[in-house]
């Protein structure tokens, strides 16, 4: 106990005035990064290598605890090496992000710019997923959020018109040319259909033997997982409604609860002080864990 008094001490001796744009500028540089993380898979092991950090950084004050201060020191090397091989598609997105971006103010905006003709379309889809669920015709839509899809779009035909039920059940009634595959919607508008998603990895729709997901739920749990876009799925065998978000699944949606996630999706675009983006991701490091472990129901 001594020793880490002895510690605190030492590090408070050092403290000057220079040290408050050094600690503020590393707080800036964390608050970038989880900010760029958030909402990715990367999220909580991000923030378990910082709470690590804390703690293991703590107890090396310790100067009697040898073997511990020997395993540390020797795995941080190996960590700073893992960190860009676990956190590869993260980091990849993070760039695209910050490349896209016309003004440093739109990393603490936590809805995209054209939110407001996405929530207008909400009804719409909501009305369109309803009709296509009542005639059991499959169907997925994936809207855009903050991440640019046209990476993941490896075919697909442009569209570029209006969303309305109509365009949408001919789209997806079976055996048309553009039946089979996604439909985006970017901006409030029907950017392309027929386009295909990447398939996820994870075996999480397979646990439950008395649910069968075809190729569509593994397109939407995909796109859904390597971007932070809304994937919704109608079941073309049962006409139930599901939607992918951060890698999750909630199935078995109402069109008003499928309406009103996506109006609360993008309710209107907010821009947070440095201040407020602290308070808010520390709040919800709490109750992030609760919020993942609920979405799958």
């Amino acid at each position: 106990m001594e020793s880490i008094i002895n510690e605190i001490k030492f590090i408070g001796q050092r403290f000057t005035a220079d040290s408050i744009p050094d600690i503020l500028l590393v707080a800036l540089m964390l608050l970038v990064v989880i900010k760029l993380l958030q909402g990715t898979r990367g999220y909580n092991m991000i923030r378990g290598l910082i709470i690590a950090f804390v703690v293991f950084g703590a107890l090396s004050m310790i100067k009697n605890l040898t073997a511990f201060n020997w395993v540390v020191s020797n795995a941080t090397p190996v960590l700073l090496i893992m960190i860009p091989v676990v956190f590869a598609p993260e980091i990849r997105r993070s760039f695209d992000r910050v490349g896209g971006l016309s003004n440093f103010k739109e990393l603490f905006t936590s809805t995209p710019k054209e939110s407001e003709l996405m929530y207008d379309v909400a009804e719409t889809i909501g009305d369109a997923c309803m009709r296509l669920s009542n005639r059991n015709h499959g169907a997925l839509i994936v809207m855009e959020y903050l991440d640019n899809l046209d990476k993941e779009i490896t075919a697909g035909v442009n569209i570029d018109a209006r969303v309305s039920v109509e365009l949408l059940l001919q789209i997806f009634y079976p055996n048309t040319p553009l039946h089979d595959g996604a439909v985006i919607i970017r901006n409030g508008r029907v950017y392309m259909a027929s386009c295909v998603m990447p398939l996820s990895a994870k075996n999480s729709l397979e646990k439950n033997p008395e649910r069968h997901f075809g190729l569509r739920h593994r397109a939407a749990l995909g796109v859904s997982e390597e971007t932070d876009c809304l994937a919704i799925v109608v079941s073309e065998e049962t006409g139930s409604i599901s939607l992918c978000r951060k890698g999750t699944i909630q199935r078995d949606l109402s069109p008003k609860e499928l309406t009103d996630i996506i109006k609360e999706a993008y309710i209107k675009p907010t821009s947070q002080s440095f201040f407020d983006s602290v308070k808010q991701i520390v709040g919800s490091w709490g109750k992030n864990n609760n919020q993942n472990s609920g979405s799958d129901k």
